[in-house]
């Protein structure tokens, strides 16, 4: 009888340190997706986003580009021909732009006047891009996660509450306007 109790025993303390390495493994799983150094991930729900905002942007056909990358391999010419012909699209149900693709059910996490210097924090040059607003706008940012939480290499500007500022075709920084409904 005492050789059972101590099979029992043995079982029952390989059981509690397996149990303990499992959330052991877990803790410091968390504590990797909610620091800094990794990637940033939501773990609540989506930002509404601003009134007004939602819905199909597009280049509109006397624009220019706002920005052009270091590294260029393709002319602003043909970043803006292609740009012309897709446009942004974000609400709840989709995001999508020619540079990331389609996103379905996408989250967005919205920082309200965030100030024009937010920009340059995801490589925009807010100077340059700014010369074309008038003093004071006001700057709102929205980064685009995926379902999961999973941020993408995305972050779109409003500004005004009127143009959208974002990364497009070979990274180049365009301005979109929203396309009102026909109808």
């Amino acid at each position: 009888m005492r050789k059972q109790d101590n099979n029992s025993t043995v079982v029952i303390a390989v059981l509690c340190a397996v149990i303990i390495v499992i959330f052991s493994i877990v803790a410091v799983m968390l504590g990797k997706s909610h620091s800094g150094g990794g990637t940033n991930v939501m773990t609540k729900g989506s930002d509404p986003l601003p009134e007004g905002s939602d819905g199909t942007w597009w280049v509109p056909a006397d624009s220019h580009v706002l920005q052009s990358p270091r590294n260029a391999d393709l002319s602003e010419d043909a970043a803006l021909a292609d740009e012309l012909d897709f446009g942004v699209v974000m609400d709840y149900t989709t995001y999508r732009t020619n540079r990331v693709g389609e996103v379905s059910s996408p989250l967005y996490k919205v920082k309200e006047n965030c100030g024009a210097k937010s920009m340059d924090k995801v490589g925009m040059q807010s100077d340059g891009i700014m010369d074309e607003y008038s003093d004071g706008a006001s700057v709102t940012q929205i980064e685009v996660y995926d379902t999961q939480g999973k941020q993408l290499c995305d972050t779109v500007f409003i500004v005004d509450g009127q143009y959208l500022v974002y990364y497009g075709t070979g990274n180049f920084v365009f301005e979109a306007v929203k396309m009102e409904a026909v109808g």
